[in-house]
Order: structure tokens, then C-alpha cells, then sequence
């Protein structure tokens, strides 16, 4: 494998890459003496399970990156020589002047530009945020302005308004509910999506923030650990 066929990430950046230097195939050796005939090969694998940035530490991040660039690095140190080129020179008048062997670098690692790489990582957050939030109200078309419009006539009910509350009195017509149980049932889920959903958000935006403040690809993924359970 090259450098460049060695990601540090996949699913949007979500899941870390954790390379590791090992033995490919072993060495093959003397049955009699036990001299080594052939030496292992080792090259560049996966042995461990991917890291999810969401569930991560920093500290696991920078290690799983540090670790790839090591790994990177000896893919590069284990490339055979390569084959120098000659490349020719010729003056404005397309006369050759001479030739020069240069011997080509070896394919680096991709570099995704910083920036791109920020603006990948808030798209991650924020869908990470959606998903954390369906896991407590039904995330589809039309329903976030349902759940306001029984937000509030729960509100206007322990108000003491006498109505009409066309969705609660559907909803107590559906469960086989008193209008009093759906009332006081909504007004309470209500409290306390609030405050799960505050919390989810105040954790989005110190990610968002965080991201906008990194100056290395490292930050960028630490930043993911802000939603971290």
C-alpha cells in the first residue's frame, strides 16, 4: 500500500482509522537450524476496531492520529528506491541543452485543506445533534409545529382556559384519555425535552466553537468530544 491509500477517517469523519505496523506474513525459516530464510513481511493493517470521535477522548484522538502518521511513515521507509527519470531541457528554440536524473518523491498523504475539513466537521456535529434529538421526539415533516401548537394548549389548559384544544382532545380521544391526563402528560414532556434539548444544544455549540477555534486537523476532530456521553 502507499501513503496516500491510507485515510485517517471514513463516515464523514465520524470514525477514526486506527493503523497499525504488523506482520503480513511471517518469516520463513530453516526447519533444521532455524535460520531465518525468508524475513516477515509486515505492512499496514487495521487490527483494531474504528474510533468514533463522539465517543472518544481527546486524548484517544490524538493517538489514533499520531499513530497513523507513524504508520504512514513507515509505508514510506519500506517503498523499494525509486527508479530515477531523466528529464530533459531544451532552450527557447526547442534546441536540447541537457538531461538530469531525478529520483520522484514517493505519494505523500492526502492533505484536506483545513478549512474543508472544518466545515465537514460541523455538518457531522449538527447531524449528530438531529439524531441524539430523535431519540427523544419524532423527528419528521409537520411535527415540530405540531408539538408546539400541544405545547401550548397544555399551557393555556393549567391556565384555566376553556378551549378549544383540538389536539389534546384528538389525543384523548385516540389514547381513551381524560383531556385533564393529556394536558398534564404534555405539559410535563414538554419540561422535560426542554431541558434535554438545552443541554444538546449548549453541547453543539461548544463543539461548533471549538472547531472554528482549531488551528490543526487534531483539534478538529477533538473538538467532536464535546458530545460525548
Amino acid at each position: 500500500m502507499q501513503p496516500d491509500q491510507l485515510p485517517d477517517s471514513y463516515k464523514g469523519g465520524r470514525l477514526l482509522y486506527r493503523w497499525a505496523w504488523v506482520e503480513i506474513v511471517p518469516a520463513v525459516l530453516d526447519p533444521a537450524t532455524g535460520d531465518e530464510l525468508e524475513p516477515a513481511v509486515f505492512g499496514p493493517r487495521c487490527p483494531e476496531p474504528p474510533l468514533d470521535v463522539f465517543a472518544a477522548t481527546p486524548e484517544e484522538i490524538e493517538a489514533a492520529l499520531a499513530g497513523n502518521a507513524e504508520v504512514r511513515a513507515l509505508v514510506v521507509a519500506a517503498l523499494p528506491p525509486a527508479k530515477p527519470i531523466v528529464v530533459s531541457e531544451f532552450d527557447a528554440e526547442g534546441n536540447l541543452i541537457g538531461e538530469r536524473e531525478v529520483t520522484p518523491e514517493p505519494p505523500a498523504a492526502p492533505v484536506v485543506p483545513l478549512e474543508v475539513l472544518k466545515a465537514a466537521a460541523v455538518d457531522l456535529i449538527n447531524a449528530r445533534v438531529g439524531d441524539l434529538r430523535g431519540l427523544h421526539i419524532t423527528v419528521t415533516v409537520g411535527q415540530s409545529a405540531t408539538y408546539l401548537e400541544k405545547q401550548d394548549e397544555a399551557a393555556r389548559h393549567a391556565a384555566g382556559d376553556s378551549g378549544p384544544f383540538p389536539y389534546l382532545s384528538a389525543e384523548a380521544s385516540a389514547t381513551g384519555s381524560t383531556l385533564n391526563d393529556v394536558a398534564a402528560l404534555v405539559g410535563a414532556t414538554a419540561t422535560a425535552w426542554t431541558a434535554v434539548n438545552a443541554d444538546l444544544e449548549g453541547k453543539r455549540r461548544a463543539a461548533v466553537e471549538a472547531v472554528k477555534a482549531a488551528e490543526t486537523p487534531v483539534q478538529v476532530f477533538q473538538a467532536c468530544t464535546h458530545l460525548r456521553s
